[in-house]
């Protein structure tokens, strides 16, 4: 059964062709994860699919009733950002539509908020179209991938790692169709220059030959020749036959120095926390235990909304702040999320030349990475989108020269391939990196340790967000066999057991005692 069907289908902006459907079906049931850079319609879509725009040809046609989740705007005061999706995603579930269009629902939310997300919408037994940008939602709650790219729609089964292992197979392939192409084009043009050198030879006589032997010979070459030309024709046609196999676009590794001036011994201490107690006004946020922060570690702070992960920043760069003291000699650079440095009447490049500490070359390079043109450059970032601001601003911090980046919440409204380009640069930075983020694959991709807000209070953890996250999995797997042994002891005491029975119990009951074993050795 169809929910959704769509009919050469056009979706048109401002006059440019932004999406083009020739045909497209989805199932009752079916959970399909909308991804793409920035710009390419992805929200349009869905304000298409739902009526609140109209297609510029072909046929949408909606089988149930559809509810519709947009971008989580700010209703209340007194509500966080997860306590408002929460209470929006209730309403809309209580409604009960057949079709659930939701886009961009983990912007802004806390791990807490997103993970009660993926539950709610894992439950859901419509179908669902969701925008995001958030690769381990996706992973959780999608059984389709639907990618625009070209303005088009390529789709692809399976989740987010699904959808990679895909792609990484598509761009092997065309790299391997690439190679082909270019062999074959080569020994074409070899065979073209090797027929071409034949013809010259027979334009210029021997000088060892006598005239007579020239007039002679003169016929006998023009046919000779004219064969000649004939095969560079027939070659040349060939490679005309050739289907053009354009080179697989490959991002170059940009890497990011410390310059000389401001670089820091790595591993001598950056940044130091006492034993304190931060509040914002009169509420306590949280309590601290003495910890520091080396030069080179890349640190996740992370904690539920409203814990003061953007308060504990500022703190750390207010000068007269003691409890929270980085080191003399430190050059910070602050992407903060009301990219308030960005102005709006310079170009791309004027903004970026404000502070920039490197030559043209990396600064092209940066650019390039998160997918800024030539074209982009002359710009002006009052007409960049706000996800380009974004990525503009992160820029402008990378090329300050700073051996310290502090960045807070640097991933919202960023697409998948300017989050993966940010992750390759601060890989590659030699600095040290403070940043919020919520995003669980950038955190496990980028931290080395973590900074946790919890129950009003702040921990240290040197260790990434993937050892974190095996204690509490280790811990689960281990009251599990503790209970299983319990189990197989009462069934093994009961005198009406088989001898078969018995044996297989015997045996789940010594690989379990093993297993044991070696938690306690831990």
């Amino acid at each position: 059964m169809l929910s959704i069907k769509m009919n050469h289908v056009k979706i048109e902006a401002q006059g440019d062709l932004l999406i083009e459907i020739p045909q497209l079906n989805v199932t009752r049931g079916a959970k399909i994860g909308i991804i793409g850079r920035n710009g390419t319609g992805k929200t349009t879509l869905l304000e298409t699919i739902a009526s609140l725009r109209e297609a510029t040809s072909g046929e949408i046609i909606t089988f149930d009733q559809i509810g519709y989740l947009q971008q989580i705007q700010p209703v209340s005061e007194n509500l966080s950002g997860g306590e408002q999706t929460r209470k929006l995603i209730q309403q809309i579930l209580r409604e009960s539509p057949a079709i659930l269009l939701v886009d961009e629902p983990t912007s802004n939310l806390d791990l807490a908020s997103i993970r009660y997300l993926e539950h709610q919408l894992k439950q859901y037994s419509g179908t669902i179209l969701v925008i995001s940008h958030d690769r381990t939602f996706l992973d959780a709650v999608v059984d389709t991938i639907w990618q625009l790219e070209d303005k088009k729609i390529t789709v692809y089964p399976g989740n987010y790692t699904a959808y990679l292992k895909s792609k990484n197979h598509e761009i092997k392939q065309q790299e391997k169709f690439y190679a082909e192409y270019q062999a074959k084009r080569k020994q074409l043009d070899l065979a073209i220059r090797h027929h071409q050198k034949e013809a010259n030879k027979m334009e210029r006589p021997s000088k060892r030959l006598t005239s007579q032997e020239i007039r002679a010979a003169r016929p006998s070459k023009g046919v000779q020749q004219k064969k000649q030309h004939q095969t560079i024709k027939a070659i040349e046609k060939r490679v005309e036959r050739l289907d053009k196999v354009s080179k697989p676009f490959q991002s170059k590794p940009v890497k990011i120095t410390v310059p000389e001036a401001y670089q820091l011994k790595r591993g001598g201490t950056v940044l130091t926390v006492k034993e304190a107690e931060l509040f914002a006004g009169k509420n306590k946020l949280f309590k601290t235990n003495p910890y520091s922060v080396k030069a080179g570690d890349k640190v996740a702070i992370t904690g539920q909304n409203a814990t003061g992960k953007s308060s504990f920043l500022g703190a750390l760069l207010d000068p007269e702040n003691k409890d929270f003291q980085l080191t003399q000699g430190v050059h910070v650079a602050y992407f903060d999320q009301h990219l308030k440095d960005i102005k709006l009447e310079a170009t791309l490049l004027e903004n970026v030349a404000f502070g920039n500490a490197y030559d043209r070359n990396t600064t092209f390079e940066v650019l390039g990475s998160f997918h800024f043109s030539e074209l982009d450059w002359q710009k002006k970032a009052a007409f960049l989108s706000g996800g380009e601001r974004v990525k503009l601003f992160l820029a402008m911090q990378l090329l300050k020269g700073a051996n310290i980046l502090i960045l807070d919440e640097p991933t919202n409204y960023l697409d998948i391939e300017s989050m993966e380009a940010l992750e390759q640069l601060l890989k590659k930075y030699d600095g040290t990196v403070l940043f919020v983020s919520h995003d669980r694959t950038f955190v496990k991709n980028i931290a080395t340790e973590v900074i946790e807000i919890r129950d009003e209070k702040m921990y240290y953890h040197k260790q990434g967000l993937d050892e974190m996250e095996e204690k509490p999995r280790t811990q689960e797997e281990k009251l599990r066999l503790e209970l299983r042994q319990s189990e197989i002891a009462a069934k093994l005491m009961n005198p009406k057991l088989s001898m078969a029975e018995k044996t297989v119990l015997d045996q789940e009951y010594v690989k379990n005692s093993q297993a044991l074993n070696n938690f306690r050795k831990r």
